[in-house]
């Protein structure tokens, strides 16, 4: 099954402070929090994973072929170092979650020897788009490492590994984010630690929570190095991925909702939208007697506990919820959804409504022409006042237990029908492939 390993990972000194040079993942980094970056250091790792792009940029002179270069300068001046032996990375992220309780989440890094979905050894759960693994594939041509970790969940109810690997030697990075989350790394190279981690993991297939897009740009990356290979090596580093391994039973695990923004559709009506749902036996509409964010949220969590559910809102019109309490059965769903898709609210929103009923077609709604995702809840809720806004989708929380069980029917939710929070900071290692 799975096959994971220690690995020596680039990393920064010890004389840079890591609090200016971390980021957030690439992909939840807009153009004014890049800029930030940029000026918060010459050496932050921004300026790698998510360089400048300039118009008079040429084939030979890109954000890509720049961050390579960045980065070899930051080896050669010792900004970036690699590591002497072969570690396992254990890692803690306590945060807040959204009811704001304190929580700690706990994982380690690896590599994982990377397999095709068809084996049935790495199990994704969701669609991805085309546009993002071109660009990370790029940058993997130019950088030959893997920046940024894919989450994975392995099965562990007696915890197992967090217990071999939990050191109480002193950690090699400790930061305090700006959202006040705070992100401790440890060191491990115990023989014997690594290796109750290596067979545990080994003996089952991992599930993909986050990094679809990483995990697939992996595997086109081994391939282009394949293609160009001197002989086959299966134990070459590109063979590998960079991972990061959580728990499925880690308490501190949380997963958040994704919510939904509908916009610029010209032959939308809201009206008509919520006839048409009415008109089914297997839909429940009913309207939401507060308008206030707390009070929306404890009716929606409610309401997810009988049905999947959803909740509508407009600029002019009070607060919608729709429970899902057909069967899977429906002529709602495509007939090649799993039944452990079907009964997800994510599945019943984008095949039931904004396919069937809003005319937004599945090719759409992946190129996000009509659609944006938001996370966090009072977030979304707050688009509500924009007029350019035409509907707002607030959702619960995809239950993990329903993530094992897409994976493991061979089913794919729709994109962004998981949030796990906190997000793996970019910058605190790199593996090289």
């Amino acid at each position: 099954m799975a096959e994971i390993r220690p690995f020596r990972a680039i990393r920064y000194s010890k004389d840079v402070v890591l609090d200016d040079v971390v980021t957030p993942p690439y992909d939840v980094i807009n153009g004014e929090q890049q800029k930030a970056f940029y000026e918060q250091s010459k050496v932050n790792f921004i300026r790698i994973d998510l360089g400048y792009q300039y118009e008079a940029d040429t084939p030979s002179n890109n954000r890509y072929t720049r961050a390579r270069q960045t980065m070899m300068d930051w080896i050669a001046t010792g900004v970036l170092a690699i590591d002497s032996e072969p570690a396992l990375y254990f890692h803690e992220q306590t945060f807040k979650n959204e009811a704001g309780l304190e929580m700690t989440r706990k994982g380690f890094f690896a590599t994982i020897r990377l397999a095709e979905y068809e084996e049935g050894i790495v199990l994704p759960h969701e669609r991805t788009l085309k546009g993002p693994k071109i660009d990370r594939l790029n940058l993997m041509k130019e950088s030959e490492c893997h920046l940024s970790p894919v989450f994975f969940l392995y099965d562990d109810p007696e915890r197992v590994v967090d217990n071999a690997l939990a050191s109480q030697t002193a950690p090699i990075a400790d930061v305090m984010t700006a959202d006040g989350i705070r992100h401790v790394l440890w060191k491990i190279t115990d023989p014997k630690a690594i290796e109750i981690a290596k067979q545990f993991v080994d003996k089952d297939a991992v599930l993909i929570a986050d990094g679809h897009h990483r995990y697939e740009t992996a595997l086109a990356y081994r391939q282009h190095r394949r293609d160009s290979a001197i002989e086959k090596d299966d134990n070459a580093p590109y063979e590998f991925a960079l991972g990061f391994f959580v728990n499925f039973r880690d308490p501190g695990l949380a997963v958040f909702g994704t919510h939904r923004v509908v916009h610029s559709l010209d032959t939308f009506d809201y009206p008509s939208m919520i006839d048409k749902i009415k008109s089914r036996s297997d839909f429940e509409v009913t309207e939401i007697d507060t308008t206030d964010a707390e009070g929306v949220r404890s009716k929606l969590a409610e309401a997810g506990d009988k049905y999947p559910s959803f909740a509508l809102l407009t600029s002019t019109t009070k607060p919608v919820m729709v429970s899902y309490i057909g069967t899977t059965d429906s002529d709602l769903f495509d007939a090649q959804t799993p039944d452990d898709v079907r009964v997800l609210d994510v599945a019943i929103l984008h095949e039931g409504i904004f396919d069937r009923m809003l005319g937004i077609s599945k090719s759409v709604q992946e190129a996000k022409t009509n659609l944006k995702y938001i996370k966090g809840f009072d977030d979304a809720f707050n688009m509500r006042t924009k007029s350019e806004n035409q509907l707002i989708v607030l959702m619960n929380a995809t239950k993990v237990e329903q993530v094992d069980a897409v994976c493991r029917s061979g089913g794919k939710m729709p994109q962004k029908s998981t949030f796990f929070y906190p997000k793996v900071l970019s910058g605190l290692l790199i593996n090289p492939a």
